[in-house]
C-alpha cells in the first residue's frame, strides 16, 4: 500500500495603512515646474531606451514625480525592464560624470543658477529617484550559474537561524512545524519592491549575499518536485501598485495582484478560499477577521505530498515515548527491514537518520541518543554549520537494513511571524517599512504577519485492532524514537529545508 507523508504551509503578509502622516507641503510645490526640464532628467537616466519605448503610448501610474501626467518611458511590461531599472543609481548611463546619482527631479543640463525655480533648496521638494533602487541587477548566464549553490548555502543558514527563533518564542516542550521554504518565498518576493534599509535587512535576515543577481530566477528554480508554491497579492483599490512589479512578480512568481472590495466580510472570505485551495483544503481557514484599512496583502502557501519509498509494515502497535517527565504509549510506525542512512553524532550527542521519499526528498530525523540528553541540548548546539556538516555526512552515508520504529505524527502549528522576525533582529515591517518598488505610496507597514503549517506522517494500510509484537534479530541495527525529536523535510537536489519541526508529544 502507498505511504504518505502529506505537510503544508501558509504564509500571510498583511499590510495596513500606517500612523505615520505624510502630508509635507513642500513634497508638491514644484507640481507645476516646467515638464520639459523632467522630460531631459529621464532621458538623461534611461537614453537608451528612447527608440525602444514610445512616451506618448503609456504614462506610468506609479511616477514617482508629483507632477501631473508627466509622460515618461513605458516598462514594456517586460521583467528585464524591471531588472534594468532598480539597478543601483549609479550603474546606470549618464550623459554627465559630475551627476553620480539621480537625487533629484529637478536636475538638468542646464546652469543651475539661471533656474531658480527648479533648484532643489529642500529634500522635501522632489522625490529622490524616478525608480527605486531596488535588490536586482543583470542576470547574466554566469549568474544563473552559480546563484542556485548560493541560493541553497543561504537558504540552509536561514533555517537553522529560524527554527532558533521558532523555539525561542514557542512554549518549552511544545511541538512546533514551520517551512523556511515558504518564509523565504515570501520574503524574497517582498524583497523585489524592497528599498534602502529595508532591501538591505532583508538580504540580512535571509542570509542572502548584498544584490544576490539572479536570487528570484534561483527561487524560482527551486521548487521541487512534488512541492506546489504559490504567491498572491491582495491590495485595496486606492493603492497603487507600481506596473514593473507587476510584471516582474508575474514572470518570476506566477501571480498578477488582485484588488480586495469594499466589503471586509467578502474580503476575508476571497482570501480564505484562496488559502483552502492552494493547501488541498488543509488549512480551510487562515484568518478570523480582516482590518476594514488593509491596504495590502502577500501570500504564500506550499503544499506537499510525498510517498515513502518503502511502506512500513501494515499493523498496529503501541509503544512508549518519553514525555516530559513520564512514559506514554504512543502509536507507532515500525519495519524490520528499512533503509536508513544513520550515525551518531558527538557533536549533538544525537542520532542522526535519514529515509527516502518519492520526489527526490527525505525525510530525517534527530534525536537525542539516551533518556539523559535533552532535545534542548541538541537544539543550542545546532548552529548553521554544525547543520550543513550533518547533512554532507548523511549525503556520504550508505543505506542500511535497519529495524525502525517511530512515531505517527500529525503537527499543526500557527505563528505569528512579526514576533519571529524581530526575534531576528529584523524590525521593519513594523517600525520602517521600505517598499518604493511595489508601491510609490509610503504610508504602509505592517500589522500582522501569519504562517500556519500542517504536517500528517502515517503509514497507510490496514490496522490491526490489536497491538503487534515484533522480534528482532540481534545482528540488525536498530533505530527506535522513543523520545522528543527534531525533523526535517530535505530537498536531496537543491539540498535545502522544505520543512522543519520538533515533536515533543505525538498525540498532539
Amino acid at each position: 500500500m502507498a505511504s504518505r507523508l502529506t505537510p503544508l504551509t501558509l504564509l500571510l503578509l498583511l499590510l495596513l495603512a500606517g500612523d505615520r502622516a505624510f502630508s509635507d507641503p513642500e513634497t508638491t510645490s514644484h507640481s507645476t515646474q516646467d515638464p520639459l526640464v523632467t522630460q531631459e532628467a529621464i532621458n538623461e537616466v534611461f537614453p537608451e531606451t528612447d527608440e525602444s519605448l514610445n512616451p506618448t503610448e503609456h504614462t506610468v501610474q506609479s511616477s514617482t514625480w508629483p507632477t501631473t501626467n508627466v509622460p515618461t518611458k513605458d516598462p514594456a511590461d517586460t521583467t528585464q525592464a524591471f531588472l534594468k531599472h532598480t539597478q543601483p543609481a549609479e550603474q546606470l548611463p549618464t550623459d554627465s560624470p559630475s551627476q553620480p546619482t539621480m537625487n533629484s527631479s529637478s536636475q538638468s543640463p542646464v546652469d543651475p543658477s539661471s533656474q531658480p525655480s527648479t533648484t532643489t533648496d529642500s529634500p522635501t521638494q522632489a522625490p529622490t529617484e524616478p525608480f527605486c533602487s531596488g535588490p536586482l541587477a543583470q542576470c547574466s548566464d554566469l549568474d544563473r550559474g552559480s546563484s542556485e549553490a548560493t541560493l541553497s548555502e543561504a537558504l540552509t543558514d536561514f533555517s537553522v537561524k529560524l527554527y532558533h527563533a521558532f523555539s525561542a518564542t514557542k512554549k518549552a516542550e511544545t511541538n512546533m512545524v514551520f517551512s523556511p521554504f515558504s518564509i523565504a518565498s515570501l520574503l524574497t518576493q517582498v524583497l523585489l519592491g524592497a528599498g534602502d534599509s529595508t532591501k538591505s535587512n532583508l538580504e540580512s535576515v535571509l542570509s542572502y549575499p548584498t544584490d544576490f543577481a539572479c536570487v528570484h530566477q534561483a527561487l524560482k528554480a527551486f521548487s521541487p518536485k512534488g512541492v506546489t508554491s504559490v504567491s498572491q497579492i491582495f491590495h485595496s483599490p486606492d493603492l497603487a501598485i507600481r506596473d514593473t512589479y507587476v510584471n516582474a512578480s508575474q514572470s518570476l512568481y506566477g501571480s498578477s495582484p488582485r484588488v480586495l472590495g469594499p466589503d471586509s466580510e467578502a474580503n476575508l472570505e476571497l482570501i480564505n478560499t484562496w488559502v483552502a485551495e492552494n493547501t488541498n483544503h488543509k488549512i480551510s481557514q487562515l484568518l478570523d477577521s480582516l482590518p476594514s484599512d488593509t491596504r495590502l496583502v502577500l501570500l504564500n502557501a506550499v503544499y506537499l505530498s510525498a510517498k515513502w519509498k518503502k511502506t512500513f509494515d501494515e499493523t498496529k502497535m503501541k509503544a512508549s515515548f518519553l514525555y516530559k517527565n513520564s512514559v506514554i504509549k504512543v502509536p507507532m510506525m515500525s519495519s524490520k527491514k528499512y533503509p536508513m542512512a544513520h550515525f551518531s553524532d558527538q557533536t549533538l550527542k544525537a542520532r542522526v537518520g535519514q529515509l527516502q521519499l518519492s520526489q527526490n526528498l527525505s525525510f530525517v530525523i534527530m534525536v537525542p541518543r539516551s533518556q539523559k540528553h535533552r532535545l534542548e541540548d541538541m537544539e543550542e548546539a545546532l548552529t548553521p554549520t554544525v547543520f550543513k556538516a550533518i547533512m554532507k555526512k548523511l549525503e556520504l552515508s550508505r543505506y542500511q537494513p535497519t529495524y525502525l520504529m517511530m512515531p505517527r505524527i500529525k503537527v499543526k502549528s500557527s505563528q505569528d511571524m512579526l514576533s519571529i522576525l524581530e526575534k531576528m533582529e529584523f524590525f521593519d515591517f513594523t517600525y520602517d517599512l521600505n517598499l518604493c518598488g511595489l508601491t510609490e505610496d509610503p504610508d504602509l507597514q505592517v500589522s500582522a504577519m501569519k504562517h500556519q503549517t500542517v504536517l500528517e506522517l502515517t503509514e497507510t494500510g490496514v490496522e490491526a485492532a490489536a497491538a503487534s509484537a515484533v522480534s528482532v534479530a540481534r545482528n540488525l541495527i536498530i533505530f527506535e524514537v522513543q523520545q522528543p525529536f527534531l525533523f526535517l523535510l530535505w530537498d536531496q537536489q537543491h539540498k535545502f529545508p522544505v520543512f522543519m519541526g520538533r515533536v515533543y508529544d505525538p498525540r498532539a
